[in-house]
């Protein structure tokens, strides 16, 4: 299917367009290095081979008069319930344009394509400041607590060299010197950004848990969220197996809650490592306990040696958030369309489960490396 657009024309992702894809990626997000093959392979699986792949659902690709690929928007089939009617649902994702001056309207267009599909509700969680401006021109404002992206820093002066290193790899050098001026600010008493292991949970008991047995948690909380994923096992094992690969932002932590009687009560995972700022990749609970959620959170990863702590929005975390030092701050935004009303509400009140798993942050295609 194609549109034309002008200088140039909308149309739907092919095969043979994976390779140019990958390229504008690497010329988009990675600073223009050679493109590595396990990057156009796992573009091609992500977006082709994605096992709620739909052919009237693809990604959407500009070229120009000549047919040569200009632009992408990246479209991730979903597939959501809400009490337990099916919905089908679609997260946009990895939007770019080649030289955007040129083809200023290609962005605007390729998102208009997308919105046009024939999902149910349209979603992306990764929208940067520019994508956002697209989607508020269509009348289609970010929705707050989604959007709301968070940090805890625990040791200052580590978490600025890593927050460097994102740059400049070199300024991997100064992570001792970061350790050692944490270690003095420490021993001041300046700093009350450290936990005790004494803000643990009371009413539940946190433990280490394996990659199944986190699984098996996520499929049983997340019941309790009105619009959520039509999950069954094996799809989840897809989504978690491609953010278990996700290792430029450390390695994996699973743990799960246990109540007094033995139920599952919460679960969550994050990346981190010594002298990183870890980042959250999912987290599920009961709204109250909540609090016991973040605290064990916060002391795990601290004892771990994280510098800090980082996170997209889980709006059941947020007031618990804000009580706990985290700073707030827009790095991606997220934003939800539809035409029925019924399918927003739930997302407005915070009790959708779309993010994280359920949303984009699982694909290597964001914060990871493919070198």
């Amino acid at each position: 299917m194609s549109q034309s657009a002008g200088q140039g024309s909308v149309r739907d992702l092919e095969r043979d367009d994976i390779s140019a894809v990958a390229r504008l990626f690497q010329n988009t997000f990675r600073n223009g290095q050679e493109v590595p093959g396990a990057l156009v392979e796992y573009i091609r699986e992500v977006f082709l081979d994605h096992p709620w792949h739909e052919e009237d659902l693809r990604s959407k690709v500009f070229v120009g008069e000549k047919g040569e690929l200009k632009g992408f928007i990246g479209v991730f089939p979903s597939r959501l319930q809400l009490e337990g009617r099916p919905v089908r649902a679609a997260f946009a994702g990895s939007m770019m344009v080649q030289e955007p001056e040129r083809n200023p309207l290609a962005g605007a267009r390729l998102l208009r394509a997308f919105l046009a599909g024939p999902q149910d509700i349209s979603l992306t969680e990764t929208a940067n400041a520019t994508a956002l401006g697209m989607w508020q021109k269509l009348a289609l404002p970010l929705d707050t607590a989604y959007s709301l992206n968070w940090l805890r820093v625990f040791r200052p002066v580590s978490a600025a060299v890593n927050a460097a290193e994102r740059r400049l790899p070199s300024a991997r050098i100064l992570r001792p010197l970061g350790r050692a001026a944490d270690a003095v600010v420490e021993k001041t008493g300046v700093s009350s950004l450290r936990l005790s292991k004494g803000a643990t949970a009371r009413r539940i008991s946190f433990r280490d848990a394996s990659e199944n047995e986190f699984a098996e948690a996520v499929l049983l909380l997340s019941k309790s969220f009105p619009l959520r994923p039509l999950w069954n096992r094996a799809m989840l094992d897809w989504f978690i197996g491609h953010a278990r690969q996700k290792r430029a932002l450390g390695a994996p932590v699973w743990r799960i809650a246990e109540s007094r009687n033995g139920d599952i009560a919460a679960c969550y995972a994050y990346f981190g490592g010594a002298g990183r700022i870890g980042w959250l990749l999912q987290a599920l609970c009961a709204p109250a306990i909540a609090g016991d959620l973040v605290d064990d959170l916060f002391v795990h990863a601290d004892g771990s040696g994280c510098a800090g702590l980082r996170g997209g929005g889980h709006p059941w975390l947020t007031h618990e958030l804000i009580t706990r030092k985290a700073v707030f701050y827009g790095r991606a935004f997220f934003v939800a369309h539809s035409k029925d009303e019924s399918l927003l509400e739930p997302i407005k009140s915070g009790q959708a489960l779309i993010s994280g798993l359920a949303g984009e942050n699982w694909t290597r295609l964001i914060g990871d490396r493919f070198d």
